[in-house]
């Protein structure tokens, strides 16, 4: 890998031992973190110093650019020798203090095109500004400059192989700016979708406790993404199956994620239909399709779900496109995808097909600024109440988030909840986001 990586590899060998093979007693033993090469077609590990936390490197089998994890206790250790954080300043996770914030969890089991929706997000709707004026970006300069280093490398992978699947959960985190000024804080973290289709009651104790701090991600939030991948055109028997399995395990899940919800602390619920453009060639087709009865019905379990439950206070069906339409290209027959699974070398679903984006092209996602901007927007309204009142600010943003949403031509279909957004000098009027 890199001289961070290799370097770190070598010191943790010459700490351990010295001429004879007695320890050093004089250098403190180093901890390494465990990294692994997130190439598919490569999945080397390497043991990399703590003091690499955060920093990212290169394989040095097949060069992929690979990310060191971050230290948890780094921020911690920051926040006690740098006395405390003013209001609007960033702590060193990259979050403003003193903003609100929105919370985010997603459901999805693996390869249904979770990670690639979060870097169509970041390469689009993220730092661009919206008709109101508001701009989303990183919270921390230094995540830019990340963000823009690793755009390169996932655009080599979609169109090379496809993403890998993702082994170690991340946090995904965003900043709503008027300005220079933060308004709000937006926070997801990144589920490893082989969790879904991999835990079962008798998996070895690593897998269950992942199983169990996913699940406990999915309560401290305000809203939920479902996500379903859109079956193929003319599906198989084989595509029926995986679409029935995904709206089972999903279901499953999101069940699970609103039972143990505390009491009073409700959720909204996004339905989100991912992979549309590997079904329908524009978007024009996908809408005339894809009508509300369609939608009701093949999301049938889900809608039902979200219906009832007293712990979902909103929902809506989006459907979506990382890719854009007419940018996929079915990768080729006979490319095993490796390292699918942590904890398990079989694949249920190895047999889908994967999309990879079509060369010389670069995403352009659809409908994907309305899942943002409207998640956005409920994880603020319900914190401050229907009309925001409580607070002018909030309610201002959100004025603006609704007139952000409207001017896109959204692509979303209410099931619950009367949120009505105040048109501006209308008083008293409003209109239904629909």
């Amino acid at each position: 890998m890199s001289k961070a990586v290799e370097e770190g590899k070598s010191r943790t060998a010459e700490d351990r031992t010295e001429a004879g093979g007695r320890t050093n007693a004089s250098r403190p033993q180093a901890t390494s973190i465990s990294v692994r090469c997130p190439n598919p077609r490569c999945g080397k590990v390497y043991a990399v110093e703590r003091r690499y936390a955060g920093k990212r490197g290169k394989c040095k089998d097949c060069g992929t650019a690979v990310s060191i994890p971050a230290d948890a206790g780094a921020d911690a250790a920051t926040r006690s020798g740098g006395g405390e954080l003013k209001q609007g300043e960033h702590a060193p996770s990259g979050h403003p203090v003193g903003v609100r914030e929105v919370c985010a969890g997603c459901i999805g089991r693996g390869h249904a095109g979770k990670t690639a929706m979060f870097h169509a997000l970041g390469e689009g709707l993220v730092g661009d500004f919206l008709p109101s004026g508001l701009h989303i970006d990183a919270g921390d300069p230094r995540e830019v400059a990340r963000m823009i280093r690793e755009a390169e490398e996932t655009q080599r992978l979609l169109r090379q192989c496809g993403l890998p699947p993702t082994l170690r959960a991340s946090q995904i985190g965003y900043c709503l700016y008027d300005g220079d000024e933060p308004l709000v804080s937006y926070r997801m973290h990144e589920v490893i979708g082989q969790i879904l289709t991999h835990t079962l009651p008798d998996s070895a104790g690593p897998l269950q406790a992942r199983y169990g701090e996913y699940l406990k991600g999915l309560l401290d939030t305000h809203v939920l993404w479902a996500v379903v991948p859109c079956p193929p055109p003319n599906p198989g028997p084989a595509d029926r199956r995986r679409y029935a399995n995904d709206l089972r395990i999903t279901l499953a899940y999101l069940r699970e994620a609103l039972r143990l919800r505390p009491p009073g602390h409700s959720a909204a619920v996004v339905l989100v239909l991912s992979k549309i453009d590997a079904t329908f060639e524009t978007a024009e087709q996908a809408r005339n399709s894809l009508t509300d009865d369609v939608l009701r019905s093949a999301l049938g379990p889900l809608v039902h779900l979200v219906e009832q439950s007293a712990h979902v206070s909103d929902a809506v069906v989006i459907p979506t496109s990382a890719f854009g339409f007419g940018n996929a290209v079915l990768r080729e027959t006979g490319r095993n995808r490796e390292g699918a699974a942590p904890g398990s070398a079989d694949e249920p679903l190895e047999s889908e097909p994967i999309w990879l984006l079509r060369e010389g092209t670069s995403p352009r996602p659809f409908n994907l600024d309305t899942l943002l901007l409207w998640t956005l927007l409920i994880g603020l309204l319900r914190q401050s109440g229907p009309d925001a009142g409580d607070d002018p600010k909030i309610g201002e943003v959100c004025r603006k988030l609704g007139g952000d949403i409207e001017a896109g031509s959204p692509w979303l279909l209410p099931l619950k909840g009367e949120i009505v957004l105040p048109v501006s000098g209308a008083g008293s009027g409003g209109k239904r986001l629909a």
